[in-house]
């Protein structure tokens, strides 16, 4: 399953909802009440307007429904994109795609028709959230994918915030240092595997699209756009073909950001439609901002498989990490077979040379569950001393989305709740007869209302 309808198509019906309601603050806030549910449902929300366009909703806000997409299990997501990394596949050039069946050039492009939603009371305005950047390296010509959240402004006009240090900033910045626009496709509905290779950091010299065919399975079909020399998903949903300009600034946000904070920090961009594409009965997908289980799981699914495939090749004892909700990217769980004292501080130095985000990390045996965040503090309130098993490293480079970071800057703190050599302790375990008798009696006396 190639493209994000014949995805939410073959959807299970305990993992979708549809309603009807209106496209500002009541979609976003439904998303934030779903979050305990499991499955975490997509929400579909149909058009009050027969003839309007139908808003998806949390297609990534659930682990599982993340691994279905690259056709693996959840605890093979790791190897999976360990494969993606290593046998990526060139996608394939068509002539037509229906995300081109309905054109629209800049004389009657009128951007304030698509569903743009407003999520959060204090947002500027109405964001795409959704939008994955193309734009090609101009000294290469290396297509690169990125996201970068995009105020609507006008019928043509956007303010965009291109976030620091990124490929996509770093592309703008070279081009505007030569007197040129930055030419640009903002893709909104792309087959779903096409938003985890853009969420993934690497290197400059890599073509997203390939990553992303290799997680199908099968070459990327890519169709040029009208009014730029940019390739797009011929099965995506939307296209906005133009440029971020060179010079031009404006005040862009706030807006919810991931920290779960509303964010006025922004490059100020400005980008400019030149062209509009989309399929005939188009879907509009919309991502959840904010703290969400989608944005933070989409933010973090490629980079944990990333650190977690690094740090295995130097920790060969690494059983798994999980990049907790509650820690919004800036918390990590890791566990360790271990082999000798020190390895777990090795690895915990690691993973902060790793991952500009983590600022707190903590390690634990492998009888320890690190997506089970009970396990884990029962683990950090049995197997650790303060005075012994912490260390702090100072002032080193961070996102800055942390809005208690200083100057770019920001401590890591590791925590060290592996047992020591010559550990005498045992968990106290109920037996799993027992278990299986207890839950037994629960469902007896469920069913029989007593």
């Amino acid at each position: 399953m190639s493209s994000l309808r014949e995805f939410i198509n073959a959807l299970p019906a305990n993992e979708i909802i549809r309603i009807r309601a209106p496209l500002d603050f009541v979609p976003a806030a439904l998303a934030f009440e779903l979050e305990q549910t499991d499955p975490q449902p997509v929400i579909y929300v149909e058009p009050e307007d027969p003839a309007g366009v139908p808003v998806v909703r949390n297609l990534f806000a659930d682990r599982n429904r993340i691994a279905r997409i690259t056709g693996c299990e959840p605890q093979n997501f790791s190897l999976a994109w360990a494969k993606a990394l290593s046998t990526p596949l060139s996608p394939r050039q068509v002539l037509s795609g229906p995300v081109q069946e309905q054109q629209f050039s800049a004389s009657n492009v009128d951007c304030t028709t698509l569903p743009i939603s407003r999520q959060f009371v204090e947002d500027a305005g109405r964001y795409v959230n959704s939008g994955i950047f193309v734009c090609k390296d101009p000294d290469t010509g290396v297509r690169n994918l990125s996201f970068a959240r995009m105020l609507l402004k006008g019928p043509r006009h956007f303010g965009v915030n291109l976030g620091s240090r990124g490929d996509l900033w770093e592309h703008h910045g070279r081009a505007a240092a030569r007197g040129r626009n930055l030419e640009v496709a903002v893709v909104i509905g792309a087959p779903p595997a096409v938003y985890i290779a853009a969420s993934a950091k690497v290197a400059m010299e890599v073509d997203e699209y390939e990553i992303a065919g290799s997680l199908l399975g099968k070459p990327l079909e890519l169709v040029r756009c009208k009014s730029v020399d940019i390739e797009v998903p011929a099965d995506a949903e939307f296209v906005l073909e133009g440029e971020i300009l060179a010079l031009e600034r404006e005040d862009e946000g706030p807006m919810a950001e991931y920290s779960g904070y509303s964010s006025p920090r922004s490059t100020r961009n400005v980008f400019v439609v030149n062209a509009l594409t989309h399929r005939r009965q188009p879907i509009y997908l919309d991502i959840t901002p904010g703290a969400s289980s989608e944005h933070l799981l989409l933010l973090t699914t490629a980079r944990h498989a990333r650190n977690f495939i690094r740090m295995k090749e130097m920790i060969p004892g690494l059983k798994a990490m999980n990049f907790p909700r509650s820690g919004i990217s800036f918390h990590a769980y890791v566990s360790i077979k271990k082999m000798a004292e020190g390895e777990a501080r090795r690895a915990l130095a690691l993973l902060f040379g790793l991952d500009p985000y983590v600022k707190l990390a903590i390690i634990v045996d492998e009888d320890i569950d690190v997506f089970d965040e009970e396990e884990v503090l029962w683990a950090l309130a049995t197997r650790f001393q303060a005075d012994a098993d912490a260390f702090v490293i100072t002032k080193v480079l961070c996102n800055r989305g942390d809005p208690s970071a200083f100057e770019g800057m920001s401590a890591k703190l590791g925590l060290d709740a592996t047992v020591p050599a010559g550990w005498q302790e045992r968990r106290a375990a109920v037996s799993a007869e027992a278990l299986m008798a207890a839950r037994k009696l629960i469902t007896g006396r469920t069913a029989g209302g007593g």
